[in-house]
């Protein structure tokens, strides 16, 4: 696999322990992280959370994206996890305050994209908050809900509704900044 990618008007790459402030800053932001589990402020846990992730992404079972602007300025963050030859999850997407829809749209285009188009994986899993009012409507115009909980609600995409979803995607993104 051949990071960075240039996609979207965005660049995508692994993250790296330098990332570790970034992360740690929209992790501990009470407005943006208040859909995901708790993070301590500790800027060495948060290294070494990196670290042990690093070994995964060896192994192929985890990949910690981070996106960011033509100036190198990151935008935010998502991740593919518990991937098998069947399937996979995203999950710990988080976006920096100041940044508009879009770039939560190509973000998430993007994970499709690497996903299904790169990685070559099958059915997408992924769970989202019940309090999470906005991006439980959004998922739902493309995901089948397949469970829920006190706390989550739990969707799986299959290959129809990745392509459906994705085609919805790229006809409001401006073809331009591809």
């Amino acid at each position: 696999m051949q990071f960075p990618f240039h996609k979207y008007g965005l660049t995508f790459r692994l993250v790296e322990e330098s990332d570790a402030q970034f992360i740690l800053s929209l992790r501990t932001n009470k407005e943006r992280a208040r859909y995901l589990s708790a993070t301590d402020d500790d800027l060495q846990k948060q290294t070494e959370w990196i670290k042990a992730y690093k070994q995964r992404e060896n192994e192929r079972k985890e990949y910690y994206v981070l996106f960011e602007d033509d100036n190198q300025q990151p935008l935010g963050v998502f991740r593919l996890y518990d991937i098998t030859a069947e399937s996979f999850t995203s999950g710990s997407w988080l976006i920096k305050p100041g940044c508009d829809e879009f770039v939560g749209l190509k973000s998430d285009l993007f994970v499709g994209f690497l996903a299904k188009e790169v990685l070559k994986l099958g059915d997408w899993f992924f769970d989202v908050r019940k309090n999470n009012k906005k991006v439980l409507r959004y998922h739902k115009m493309f995901a089948k809900v397949i469970n829920e909980d006190e706390l989550n609600v739990y969707f799986a995409m299959d290959r129809a509704a990745y392509e459906k979803k994705s085609s919805f995607l790229t006809s409001i993104i401006q073809p331009d900044i591809y």
